[in-house]
């Protein structure tokens, strides 16, 4: 056996070699960072510690999870006796994932415990540098912290393998070669060698490759990305802003490349690949932010990603970035870029603050009518027109509607003009049934010849909705069922879709599939922070709770809907504010009027995660 060969990998691959050309019975095994390079050699590339699935965040089962284990195992050593219950398990979880399963950095973690509880050392791991020293007094030097284990590595690079490894720092997650190239291909590093030094940062184990989609990803461990940053940071801080800077404009060209096909027959395999660099665009739009001259650059990250970032449910993420810069004083200094972001904002801020969209969307159709910009007018009038409608105003949106379809008809444009059909057809009540049902088959088409699945979804959605409304319970189905087959081929995951076919399933009679598609968006809506869905789903439970004849409980839940309804500026809408109604009623006149408001005024009184835990448990105790 040749042990640690990688500091001496000349010597010991001419020793190896001649061993087993002149011994042909003897079998070698070397462990090394890198291959040796020589005929004969059998390659096998020991991976760390196996983790729970990505998304796990629960209990890991038992013999799942290798470096779930041997944590709970060193800190018994340590005289910590850790229980693996429902608020200990994730943080386990979450520190051995944080630590990329490496064994060393998992046991001098599990040593923090003589002096750290499990949250505190969860919490301190962006400084895993400083926290992870202390290893055993008889281990090598550089085995006693986990600097020490990463700087021994580092220092038997090259200076250009070094320096490589410093710049790829800054891609968050995985990244291809093209984006590698991109990045970090200047100054002393010419892009054409990129190639051949991320191949030896692989063969030296200090960078991953993936197979992904029949082509090859990389990433670096979370731990080596750390030590490569604060090397970086070291080194130049001019390096280290043109590396950043290089990441931005890279995935901004990655954004817009994409935004042409994010509303066409390709859209979902365009969401499936920005949903690959989904980190890495987060990345480079706050680099984006953090840069004097970043204001242009962040506004075309908002005008490219906007279905996207709705798609993906983003909404609040994308948000806390775009409105500040929107507010800078430079920000009009080009009126493209800032009027499409200005109309994006506003767009995403109707799914958590009515009061936000109402004043970003007057700021878009007043900007837009001041650049005479049709096209821009038209979606600010499509968004606007629709803010109005949830925030209980149909009245100061309607016209707004029938503007922006004027607008799409002139301009010919399919994807305009289903989107404004679309939301021209929300104020049905306006409209009659007879041109509606002409003004849909309009709007279908539009979404048909476009192949925008997105818009597919939300006029099915909506067209399902009004059928509920009317009692037309076979074709709310119908259209729902089409909604959901749209989601699907786009992978969204958002909550009406579900709360709407949950309404269908309750006049069907069926309390139990009801209850489930009501859950199932309470959950949905949880996961993505979307207010309005929590309200709805909610909602959902509050009646099918009521229809059991829990009726203190109903109370609670009609309490809890309400709350979280008022917290997004929206009023009740047709067909919930009838059923809402009915149900009201008759939980009120079974407990009376002062049981009934104490039950309702302990559902409003209860924390947002306090309520849903309550909507929840209900739903099923029901």
């Amino acid at each position: 056996m040749l042990d640690n060969c990688e500091h001496l990998i000349g010597a010991c691959a001419k020793t190896a070699d001649a061993i087993v050309r002149h011994c042909p019975r003897v079998h070698l095994v070397a462990t090394s960072r890198e291959p040796l390079g020589i005929g004969g050699e059998t390659i096998y590339r020991v991976p760390p510690l196996s983790l729970p699935p990505p998304g796990d965040g629960g209990l890991p089962a038992p013999g799942s999870s290798d470096a779930v284990a041997l944590f709970a195992e060193r800190a018994k050593e340590q005289g910590v006796g850790l229980v693996l219950d429902e608020e200990t398990g994730p943080l386990m979880v979450s520190i051995c994932t944080r630590l990329d399963g490496l064994p060393l950095a998992i046991e001098l973690a599990a040593a923090r415990l003589r002096s750290l509880s499990v949250g505190a050392l969860h919490d301190r791991l962006d400084q895993r540098f400083r926290l992870l020293t202390g290893g055993s007094r008889t281990a090598l030097g550089r085995q006693q912290t986990l600097e020490a284990t990463v700087d021994w590595s580092y220092s038997l690079l090259n200076d250009a393998e070094q320096q490589l490894l410093r710049r790829l720092s800054v891609f968050a997650g995985s990244f291809d070669l093209d984006a590698a190239e991109a990045v970090c291909g200047f100054g002393d590093i010419e892009a054409l060698e990129v190639t051949g030094l991320l191949g030896s940062l692989v063969d030296k184990s200090l960078a991953v490759a993936e197979p992904m989609g029949g082509a090859l990803r990389y990433r670096l461990l979370e731990t080596i990305r750390q030590f490569a940053a604060e090397r970086l940071a070291e080194a130049c801080a001019n390096e280290a802003a043109a590396v950043a800077a290089a990441h931005s404009e890279h995935f901004l060209a990655v954004a817009e490349a994409a935004a042409p096909h994010l509303a066409g027959r390709d859209q979902g395999r365009w969401f499936t690949r920005l949903d690959i660099e989904q980190a890495n665009l987060r990345r480079a739009a706050d680099n984006a932010v953090g840069r004097s001259d970043g204001t242009t650059r962040v506004l075309r990250f908002g005008a490219a990603l906007r279905l996207y970032w709705m798609t993906r449910s983003r909404n609040e993420e994308a948000l806390s970035l775009l409105v500040p810069v929107l507010e800078r004083p430079d920000a009009r200094t080009e009126p493209g870029p800032f009027g499409e972001a200005l109309v994006t904002a506003a767009a995403l801020a109707q799914f958590h603050d009515m009061a936000a969209a109402r004043q970003l969307g007057e700021q878009a159709v007043e900007f837009a009518r001041q650049q005479r910009d049709d096209q821009l007018l038209c979606d600010s009038l499509m968004i606007l027109s629709s803010t109005y409608y949830f925030a209980g105003e149909p009245e100061r949106g309607f016209p707004l509607a029938e503007e922006a379809v004027q607008h799409a008809r002139r301009l010919g444009d399919d994807l305009l003009l289903g989107g404004s059909l679309m939301v021209y057809l929300v104020f049905a009540d306006r409209i009659g049934p007879a041109r509606c049902g002409q003004l849909l088959a309009e709007a279908i088409a539009c979404t048909e010849r476009s192949g925008d699945r997105f818009a597919a979804c939300l006029l099915h959605n909506n067209a399902g909705n009004h059928a509920l409304s009317a009692g037309d319970i076979p074709s709310a189905r119908a259209h729902l069922e089409q909604a959901a087959q749209a989601m699907q081929e786009i992978g969204l995951k958002s909550h009406f879709v579900s709360t709407n076919l949950a309404w269908v399933l309750r006049q069907e009679g069926d309390p139990d599939g009801a209850q489930a598609r009501f859950e199932e968006g309470l959950r949905v809506s949880r996961r993505n922070g979307e207010r309005s869905g929590l309200a709805y789903a909610s909602l959902g439970l509050a009646c099918l709770t009521a229809d059991a004849g829990d009726w203190y409980r109903a109370g609670q839940l009609h309490g809890i809907a309400q709350v979280l309804l008022d917290r997004t500026g929206e009023s009740w809408q047709e067909p919930e504010a009838r059923y809402r109604q009915d149900s009201l009623s008759k939980v009120r006149s079974t407990l009376g009027e002062q049981q009934f408001e104490r039950a309702y005024a302990q559902g409003q009184a209860l924390s947002v995660d306090q309520a849903l835990d309550l909507a929840l448990g209900t739903a099923r105790s029901a």
